[in-house]
């Protein structure tokens, strides 16, 4: 019987992690239930997170080689992903975050790769949407100014790609050699009820981080870095992609204006943090 029921799972390895994650834990566990192996690279949580990883029968790690509670990894995450990575036996490796959910067409979508002998793409991107919770009740944002947003999720191991960046992880691989698929089906981010009330204390936290990470550059770098392209993407929301999208989708279905407004503040906030930091330790 045990044997049947992992012949029909999905031969993929799910990585997650965690730090006081109860709440948002159980739906993203159900949404995974069809996988073979979810592995979740812990901190250390003192609420219940580990209880309901015992509940789901998922196999849990420490993120980091102590004893001491609540570590965050907000500074290391590619470090804590690889980790995590190395730790899965199967082939496919997809990660997500624990908030976070995959729809079943999604799970199915990814179902038919794992099992194709020969699939298309060894790599594979997939468009997100957000989850806005309000009251309880999650409201999907069908219209954002990022949309579709694709982010590499799935990978076979013999693609050789590993985790970069220490704020915001993503996987790197060699891409001449492994051209990335897109997958259909979406990765849903869902954002509670406190992040969305408190939008602007949570961006401006990770602009600090992304400020103190940020490292020396000569001038002309800069200039082009930290100044240009920064500078870039503030006039592309402004004058091109906020615009466009309310006047082709309106206000009813789309992110909140507010919310892309505190998008354009965190980035002036990373830009001036920048130009502060340049000049001081010059």
């Amino acid at each position: 019987m045990q044997k049947t029921i992992l012949e029909n799972k999905i031969k993929c390895s799910v990585g997650i992690l965690t730090l006081n994650s109860a709440e948002g834990l159980p739906a993203c566990l159900e949404s995974f239930k069809d996988f073979a192996e979810i592995i979740i690279c812990d901190g250390n949580s003192t609420d219940n997170t580990r209880e309901i990883a015992a509940r789901y029968g998922v196999k849990v790690i420490k993120q980091y080689e102590t004893d001491e509670k609540n570590v965050s990894c907000i500074k290391d995450k590619a470090t804590v992903r690889q980790k995590n990575m190395e730790a899965s036996t199967y082939d496919w490796y997809f990660f997500m975050d624990a908030d976070d959910t995959l729809s079943q067409e999604a799970v199915e979508e990814i179902r038919a790769i794992v099992a194709d002998p020969n699939p298309k793409h060894l790599i594979y991107r997939m468009p997100t949407r957000i989850f806005l919770e309000e009251k309880g009740i999650a409201k999907e944002i069908k219209y954002e100014a990022t949309y579709p947003s694709y982010q590499t999720r799935l990978v076979h191991k013999s693609v050789e790609a590993r985790f970069k960046g220490q704020v915001h992880d993503h996987l790197i691989w060699d891409q001449k050699k492994f051209q990335a698929g897109t997958l259909k089906s979406y990765y849903n981010f869902f954002w509670p009820e406190e992040r969305v009330k408190n939008f602007w204390k949570y961006s401006l936290r990770y602009a600090k981080l992304e400020n103190e990470i940020s490292p020396k550059r000569k001038f002309g770098d800069f200039m082009y870095w930290a100044v240009y392209r920064r500078l870039r993407t503030i006039a592309g929301y402004l004058f091109y992609r906020l615009p466009k999208m309310y006047l082709l989708h309106g206000f009813k279905e789309s992110m909140p204006l507010w919310m892309e407004l505190t998008i354009v503040r965190y980035h002036f906030k990373i830009l001036t943090l920048d130009i502060v930091k340049y000049f001081r330790i010059l």
